[in-house]
């Protein structure tokens, strides 16, 4: 999301509030400084909302991560999955078994997805439902990173 285009908006509604000063210069050029002196707020603002919109996608989305990340000083958010790391694997025997009828298509595009991510059908399918059913962590943090020009 670009923020630059929210600043300019938001100045030029307030410099347009201008008119009001009925033609008096002093009170046109204080606005123009209190409209350039607000630049740095109204920019805050906006990646505070983008903060805000990060934790809300977040809380939506326990099996992904969501990072709210800078790029040429624009918020972005990125979102991917959580890896499965194999502290989050249990070392039991698989010695359990669910016999489940799905449709060929189904089936079809569960061989097409191990395959594509380089594991037997029966480990992919044990990882999507180990985090589908991985309930999600409460307290879960989130990492945010500033950038500032001085």
């Amino acid at each position: 999301m670009q923020v630059q285009p929210i600043i300019n908006s938001v100045q030029a509604a307030l410099a347009g509030q201008g008119s009001l000063a009925g033609g008096d210069c002093a009170v046109e050029e204080a606005l123009d400084h209190l409209v350039a002196a607000l630049a740095p707020a109204i920019r805050q603002a906006a990646m505070d909302l983008a903060e805000q919109a990060a934790c809300e996608v977040r809380a939506q989305l326990p099996d992904r991560t969501v990072d709210l990340i800078l790029a040429d000083g624009d918020p972005s958010l990125r979102i991917a999955e959580v890896a499965v790391s194999a502290e989050s694997v249990p070392s039991e025997d698989l010695d359990a078994r669910i016999t489940l009828r799905i449709p060929p298509s189904l089936k079809t595009l569960i061989e097409d997805a191990a395959d594509t991510a380089g594991a037997s059908v029966n480990s992919w399918v044990l990882d999507a439902l180990s985090r589908r059913a991985r309930k999600p962590e409460t307290g879960h943090g989130f990492r945010m990173t500033h950038s500032f020009d001085l």
